[in-house]
């Protein structure tokens, strides 16, 4: 049997993702809005964050996703001052979410009109943290990263904790 390498595997895959999507036309409902904010700000050269950068590239970003003026507009299509919110970082050791960027999440949250004391950061603990068991909204953040050969990163991995295997 022969070795597939990492690099063949993905090369796969994409080619039969590409190929089913070109196969059947998408209907609009199949459709993804994807946002892509670029800021070379964001980090300084020995790559500090810059929570300024970090809070007006997720403003500019929730905007433009939902059409609104302010982002404080933009969240209150998704989070209502009355929900207990939680937000799914990561902190895995060799690429945590950043703290800058859980603040600028929660600030907007906060400016929302929801408590403090309902609004949770965790990651590893979640499935036994009250605050997300019983959480209206979860807001799947990952690290900071760059895919620079696709220009997208995916949260789906960072579900994973939510598992129970």
């Amino acid at each position: 049997m022969p070795k597939i390498t990492r690099r063949d595997f993905v090369t796969g895959s994409a080619t039969t993702v590409l190929g089913a999507a070109v196969a059947r036309p998408a209907s609009s409902a199949d459709r993804s809005t994807v946002i892509m904010i670029r800021d070379a700000d964001a980090l300084d050269d020995r790559s500090a964050v810059n929570a300024e950068v970090i809070q007006r590239m997720l403003d500019q970003a929730v905007m433009e996703l939902f059409a609104a003026d302010t982002p404080q507009e933009a969240f209150r299509t998704i989070i209502k001052p009355s929900q207990t919110v939680g937000i799914k970082t990561n902190v895995w050791s060799y690429l945590p979410t950043p703290p800058e960027v859980e603040n600028a999440i929660k600030q907007r949250i906060l400016d929302v009109g929801v408590s403090e004391e309902k609004i949770g950061i965790d990651d590893r603990t979640v499935r036994n943290n009250p605050l997300f068991r019983n959480a209206d909204s979860i807001i799947n953040v990952r690290p900071l990263r760059t895919h620079y050969l696709s220009g997208v990163s995916g949260c789906m991995k960072n579900l994973i904790m939510f598992s129970e295997s």
